[in-house]
C-alpha cells in the first residue's frame, strides 16, 4: 500500500524535518540571547514541538501503510482508512473486488432509502366472501416478501443464538390468533399460501448447488427461514408450507381447517386478517449482525418490484445499484449478482463500502449503525476478540468465503477510524477471517508511536 493519500504523510514529515532545520539555524542565529539567557531553554516558535501532532500522524499513516502492506501480502485487496475523517491510508479503493457479506450493505442503503426506516411487510388472510357462522370455505395466505415471518418454535430457537439472539420476526401465532378473533371455527376447504407477488425461482442461478442447504428457498411467503424445523431441511414450497404452519397453528386453537395448498388468490376478496413485521430498520440491522442471506435477497426481490416493477432477483440487484447511486454512493465499478454477496460474481470497492457506511449518521439509515456486529458481544462478531482491547470498540460488518474476506467499520481504541478492507485470493474462509481479524488489530494499534517526543526536538540552549 505504498500510494494513495500516503502520499501526503511524507510531506508531513518533511514539513517536520524542516522545522527540526530550523530550530537549528535559530539556535546559531545572531539574534540569540545574551549571556543574562544563556541557561533558559528556547522551544522555537517554527518548531514541530509546539504542535507535534501532524508529525506524529504522518508517521503514523506510514507505518500503518508498511503494516498493512505485509499483512495482505499475496492477496488483490483494497483498502481505505479515515481518521477523523481524513484519509490516512488507501490502496486500491475504486478496485473492484468480490466483496462477499460486506455487499449488504449497498443492498441495506438501497432499501431503507426506496422503503424507508418505518416501512412495515404486512401478511393477509384473504376469503372470496366474509365469513358466515363461523366458518368459511377456503381462506389464502398472501405473502408480501416479510423474511421475518415465524412460527414461536422457530423464533425461540434465533433468541438462544448469539449472531440472532436480537433479531426481530413477524409471530405467525399473531396471524392465527387475529383469524381466530372473528370467530372463525372451520374452514373446510383449508388455506393455501399464495406467493405471486415474487418470481417463482428459489435460488440464484449462478449459485452453487451447496448453497441450497444454507439459504432457505426464495419466496414471498416464507416461513422460519424456509426451513422444515421438524426435519432440519430446506423445504421445496415455502409458500405450501408456511400455508401448513398456519394450518397447524389454528388447529391448536380448536379451528377446523382442511388440508393446505399452494395457489394465488382470487381477484375479488375480502380481507380477513393480517400481520405486520415489525419495521424495516429493525429488520435489516438484525440481517446486518447475523449476515442473513434469505433477507437480503428478499429485500432486493422487493426492491425490484418496486423500482424495477418485477420480483426477481436480476430487478432487485439493477435497483440496488442504481438507488445507492441516487443517494451520493460511488458505485462505478460496483457489479451485483444477488442480494446478499453469497456469489462470487459480485464486485465491490472500498469506496463505495465505506460510502455506505459512512451514510449511518443520517437518520433515514441509523439502522446501518445498529447492525452493525460488535466484537465480543453481538452478531457475527460476538465470539471474536473477547477480551481483547478491541472487544466493543470494533464495529464493523463482516464478509467471508472462500477466497474473499472483508471487515468494514469503526474502531475507536486509540483513535475513531472509518475503514473497509476487502481482499480476494486462493485461500481458504478459515484463513480469511483471520487476516481480517489481523488487519483490525492492526487499525487498533494506529498511529503506533511511542511518544510525540521521540519524534520531534526538545528545547535548545541559545549559544
Amino acid at each position: 500500500m505504498r500510494r494513495g493519500v500516503v502520499v501526503r504523510s511524507v510531506v508531513i514529515v518533511a514539513l517536520g524535518a524542516g522545522s527540526v532545520l530550523c530550530v537549528g539555524l535559530a539556535a546559531r542565529s545572531p539574534s540569540a540571547p545574551g549571556p543574562s539567557a544563556a541557561r533558559a531553554l528556547v522551544t522555537p516558535v517554527w518548531s514541530p514541538r509546539r504542535d507535534p501532532q501532524p508529525v506524529v500522524d504522518g508517521v503514523g499513516a506510514q507505518r500503518l501503510d508498511g503494516q498493512l502492506t505485509k499483512a495482505v501480502a499475496g492477496t488483490d485487496s483494497c483498502a481505505v482508512v479515515l481518521d477523523g475523517g481524513r484519509v490516512v491510508v488507501e490502496h486500491n479503493g475504486t478496485r473492484p473486488l468480490i466483496p462477499a457479506s460486506t455487499q449488504k450493505l449497498l443492498t441495506a442503503i438501497a432499501a431503507l432509502q426506496t422503503l424507508g426506516p418505518n416501512y412495515r411487510y404486512t401478511t393477509t388472510v384473504v376469503a372470496a366472501r366474509p365469513p358466515a357462522g363461523g366458518s368459511v370455505d377456503r381462506l389464502w395466505l398472501v405473502g408480501s416478501g416479510d423474511p421475518g415471518l415465524a412460527t414461536p418454535e422457530h423464533a425461540a430457537a434465533l433468541a438462544k443464538q448469539p449472531a440472532t439472539k436480537d433479531n426481530a420476526t413477524t409471530p405467525l401465532s399473531k396471524l392465527a390468533d387475529a383469524i381466530v378473533a372473528t370467530g372463525i371455527t372451520s374452514i373446510p376447504g383449508g388455506i393455501s399460501g399464495d406467493d405471486s407477488r415474487y418470481d417463482v425461482a428459489r435460488t440464484v442461478a449462478s449459485w452453487p448447488a451447496s448453497y441450497r442447504s444454507e439459504v432457505g428457498p426464495l419466496g414471498a411467503l416464507t416461513v422460519d427461514g424456509g426451513f422444515d424445523r421438524a426435519r432440519g431441511v430446506a423445504v421445496g414450497d415455502p409458500a405450501l408450507y408456511t400455508a401448513s404452519e398456519l394450518t397447524r397453528l389454528l388447529a391448536a386453537r380448536g379451528v377446523a381447517v382442511g388440508p393446505p395448498g399452494h395457489a394465488s388468490a382470487p381477484g375479488s376478496t375480502v380481507d380477513v386478517a393480517s400481520v405486520a413485521s415489525p419495521p424495516l430498520d429493525q429488520i435489516l440491522a438484525g440481517a446486518l449482525r447475523a449476515s442473513d442471506n434469505l433477507t437480503m435477497e428478499l429485500v432486493a426481490r422487493e426492491l425490484g418490484r418496486r423500482v424495477e416493477h418485477t420480483g426477481t432477483t436480476a430487478a432487485g440487484v439493477t435497483a440496488v445499484t442504481a438507488v445507492d447511486r441516487q443517494v451520493g454512493l460511488p458505485v462505478d465499478g460496483v457489479h451485483l449478482v444477488d442480494g446478499s454477496g453469497l456469489d462470487r460474481g459480485n464486485r465491490a470497492t472500498c469506496t463505495a463500502l465505506l460510502g455506505a457506511l459512512r451514510q449511518r449518521g443520517n437518520a433515514q439509515f441509523h439502522a446501518v449503525a445498529d447492525g452493525l456486529p460488535v466484537a465480543g458481544r453481538s452478531g457475527t462478531l460476538a465470539t471474536r476478540f473477547v477480551g481483547s482491547p478491541l472487544q466493543g470498540k470494533l464495529a464493523a460488518k463482516t464478509g467471508s468465503l472462500d477466497g474473499a474476506t472483508g471487515l468494514v467499520g469503526t474502531l475507536d481504541v486509540t483513535r475513531p477510524l472509518e475503514f473497509a478492507f476487502v481482499a480476494n485470493g486462493a485461500f481458504p474462509e478459515v484463513t480469511g477471517i483471520a487476516l481480517r481479524e489481523e488487519v483490525a488489530r492492526i487499525l487498533a494499534r494506529f498511529p503506533d508511536v511511542a511518544s510525540p517526543e521521540a519524534l520531534v526536538p526538545g528545547p535548545t540552549r541559545p549559544e
